[in-house]
């Protein structure tokens, strides 16, 4: 099932703590803050994510809906993170490979280090499904609209 999560820019107090989490659970953090709300994979779709398509091993593949870096075929030589339309693939040193969120997908967390420490609810997440039902809603359709207007204002 293929999961996204929203950030909700009108919410963030820019504490970092879905920074500092992320980094603690994965060793580096797959997230980055900009000046005024952090900024997460945007989980393209796999035949279309352009760190999958340039990577000359196929070490970006997919699994159950999300993409996940395989660190042993990965030979770093940083295209995905050249292609990446928001700049979130990372290095691992420890690892020898580079990363990119997963949503925690690949540990046993239910819901990803980032979402579990955000103290003030930026952070949702939602499977395609919910988002389907979501767009009917006009109400919550203003939310969102609400919420990009105020984005753009911030930036």
């Amino acid at each position: 099932m293929k999961t996204l999560m929203v950030v909700d820019p009108r919410m963030c107090t820019e504490c970092k703590d879905c920074i500092t989490a992320c980094s603690d659970e994965h060793g580096v953090s797959r997230a980055k803050k900009t000046s005024t709300v952090p900024i997460f994979c945007m989980q393209c779709h796999p035949d279309k994510a352009p760190c999958a398509r340039i990577c000359p091993t196929n070490a970006i593949r997919e699994e159950d809906g999300t993409l996940f870096v395989d660190y042993e075929a990965c030979i770093l030589c940083r295209l995905c993170m050249i292609a990446c339309p928001v700049g979130m693939i990372v290095i691992d040193a420890e690892k020898k490979s580079t990363q990119k969120c997963t949503l925690c997908m690949e540990t046993d967390r239910i819901i990803p280090a980032c979402v579990e420490a955000c103290k003030d609810n930026v952070l949702k997440i939602f499977s395609i499904e919910d988002l389907e039902d979501l767009k009917n809603d006009t109400t919550f359709a203003d939310v969102l609209e609400q919420a990009m207007k105020a984005y753009q204002d911030k930036i």
